[in-house]
């Protein structure tokens, strides 16, 4: 299906994000922190990137800043377990900065795949950009649109 970066320095997460990412259907590579991160970004070309935010290196919001720097559009879901920051807050902050959702650890397994696939639904659905007024009923009345 997709090519999804994971990028968490604990090795446990990203098998764990791995094998159930994988059986979704999706490729998965995985980095340790933000600067493997943006090397494997560059490199791999993935369709979404799911990250931690505390990290070694380079913190996840320090690499969404970077690679929204860029104009990449790429989706991104962040995920924290906290820190010496309350965990609302550092969420908040990763979506204000860039990132598309936000997963507070721990969470569950459909959480994350649902999480993923609206966001490349959402990636892979063609942008509406203008919407052509329907022609006029025969008897002169304008139809309204469905829905």
């Amino acid at each position: 299906m997709a090519r999804i970066l994971v990028i968490d320095d604990d090795h446990a997460v990203q098998l764990t994000l791995e094998v159930i990412l994988e059986r979704a259907g999706h490729e998965v590579i995985c980095a340790a922190d933000g600067d493997l991160g943006l090397r494997a970004f560059a490199s791999a070309a993935p369709q979404l990137i799911i990250t931690d935010i505390i990290m070694p290196n380079k913190q996840g919001i320090e690499m969404i800043m970077e690679i929204r720097a860029g104009n990449a559009t790429t989706p991104i879901i962040l995920m924290s377990g906290g820190g010496r920051v309350g965990n609302d807050d550092l969420l908040e902050m990763a979506l204000r900065v860039g990132a598309d959702e936000a997963l507070a650890k721990p969470f569950e397994r459909e959480e994350l795949v649902a999480a993923a696939r609206r966001l490349l639904s959402a990636r892979s659905m063609p942008a509406i950009k203008s919407r052509a007024p329907l022609p006029a009923h025969p008897a002169g009345h304008q139809r309204s649109a469905p829905g």
